[in-house]
């Protein structure tokens, strides 16, 4: 098998495995419990995460991810206060959709990269702003602020 339908294999079932852990986590009403959980233990992880993945900069947070992972189809736009990300198609918020509704997008994607972006840019994550995700609109869209006082 070539390399690269192994790969996707292996981004399908981990997104389909997550998926069924988040609805299952909210039938078990525990959903909320378990993302503050996995939040704390992001924040001392990151540092780990981003020397392992070679992630420098805020870009790299989100394509590597990416590419990783083949999840969520981040674009990354420089502006004038720092950073602008946004995805049109996620393949966990979709799957997330069909099994239930449960959101997995805190737990499992936007703290842990709000934590690796905290970590790689040495910013506090009160100047990363989630201002839209698509288990509750058309995009995601996260505002990364690096030009604070």
């Amino acid at each position: 098998m070539e390399i690269e339908k192994r790969l996707a294999i292996l981004q399908n079932t981990y997104a389909v495995s997550v998926a069924e852990a988040v609805n299952t986590y909210d039938r078990l009403k525990a959903l909320e419990a378990i993302v503050e959980r996995r939040k704390e233990r992001q924040a001392q992880t990151a540092p780990y995460m981003n020397q392992q993945l070679g992630i420098e900069n805020v870009e790299d947070v989100f394509y590597k991810l990416s590419e990783i992972y083949g999840c969520a189809n981040w674009e990354v736009e420089k502006t004038g206060e720092g950073y602008v990300a946004t995805a049109t198609s996620c393949k966990l918020c979709a799957l997330s959709k069909k099994m239930g509704g449960a959101n997995p997008c805190d737990g499992w994607c936007l703290d842990p990269m709000i934590a690796m972006l905290s970590a790689a840019v040495k910013i506090d994550s009160r100047h990363i702003t989630v201002e839209s995700t698509l288990m509750k609109s058309d995009k995601c869209r996260m505002l990364i602020n690096t030009k604070f006082e």
